[in-house]
């Protein structure tokens, strides 16, 4: 996969990376936003913001229930008796973090597409354990009240890959016999996004070469996936390009030892709930450098900027992105 590449899918994407990044931002529109902007506040606020640059490590990132619940839906790979969750504490995640109007996602934060792609998800996880029906009630009922918001919101606030993986959500939800969604015009819209998508992407470029599909793989359930080429597709961490999501579902159908182990990884790190990639810090520098090219300040931060870009490309060469 090019860098051009990579970074076109980062920065179509950064809205999904929160936590100390959010800090960041508000410091510069602030900075941004001073009436009578003076020499002494506008240093301020670049120092500010250069020790946040110096200070980024590991990064930060909420939780992601949609992840958290393919994570979930993994049966034991490892012993005969496969009717157990190979990541009970994923599927107790999802047991305890319902919001009190029946969905999950971020409860300061009320964003259709991320709220609906969590919720289905995590309905499905539980219905796939058969537990917790009353917790999946209060889903549907909350899917079937919310779901036109869909029409309204900005295409901008999508997650990453939506177009791709909440068709094929729909399709394992009507398989597990949950119907919460009809035919409208959003939806066809959405059908009509994958369709484009997979059209610039057809299926033998995506089984020789990494593209950005490698993040939803799981949209790609019905598409007849080749997992002996993908396989050696994979990053060096055992991830399929960071993905949770797409490493669980490649290891339902593998049961790879290399996405086993970085699903463990993640899964200890974040307590049981993961978030939607991982590593983090990637996103975070990349996210950093977005920010300060969009609002037309980089001119401060020539130095810092390049040793993120730098930053960026050991991580990528060090995962064999490219």
């Amino acid at each position: 996969m090019s860098y051009a590449d990579y970074k076109d899918l980062i920065q179509n994407d950064l809205h999904v990376v929160r936590g100390a990044n959010e800090t960041m931002e508000d410091v510069v529109i602030e900075a941004l936003n001073l009436k009578e902007p003076t020499p002494s506040g506008i240093t301020e606020k670049v120092e500010a913001i250069r020790a946040m640059l110096k200070s980024m490590s590991d990064g930060e990132i909420t939780i992601s229930p949609y992840d958290t619940a393919w994570v979930a839906l993994v049966r034991n790979v490892e012993a005969n008796e496969e009717d157990a969750p190979q990541f009970p504490s994923s599927l107790q995640w999802i047991i305890d973090n319902q919001l009190l109007d029946g969905s999950w996602g971020d409860k300061k934060m009320f964003l259709a597409h991320d709220r609906i792609i969590n919720t289905l998800a995590c309905v499905i996880a539980l219905k796939s354990w058969g537990i917790c029906p009353d917790k999946r009630e209060k889903g549907i009922a909350f899917l079937k009240e919310n779901i036109s918001k869909l029409e309204n919101e900005d295409a901008e606030h999508m997650p990453i890959g939506f177009e791709v993986a909440f068709p094929a959500l729909i399709e394992i939800a009507r398989a597990h016999g949950i119907e919460v969604v009809e035919d409208s015009p959003t939806l066809q819209e959405i059908y009509a996004k994958r369709s484009i998508k997979l059209t610039r992407i057809p299926k033998e470029i995506m089984h020789t070469m990494p593209t950005t599909l490698l993040h939803s793989l799981e949209g790609m359930a019905l598409a007849g996936l080749d997992w002996e080429k993908l396989l050696k597709l994979q990053s060096q961490d055992g991830s399929f390009l960071f993905s949770p999501a797409s490493t669980a579902y490649a290891l339902m159908q593998t049961k790879d030892l290399n996405c086993l182990a970085y699903l463990r990884k993640v899964v200890q790190s974040f307590n049981g709930g993961v978030p939607n990639v991982y590593p983090v810090d990637l996103f975070e520098h990349m996210f950093a450098v977005d920010r300060l090219q969009r609002l037309g300040i980089c001119r401060y931060f020539q130095h810092e900027i390049r040793d993120c870009i730098s930053y960026v490309h050991r991580i990528l060469h060090v995962h064999e992105v490219f």
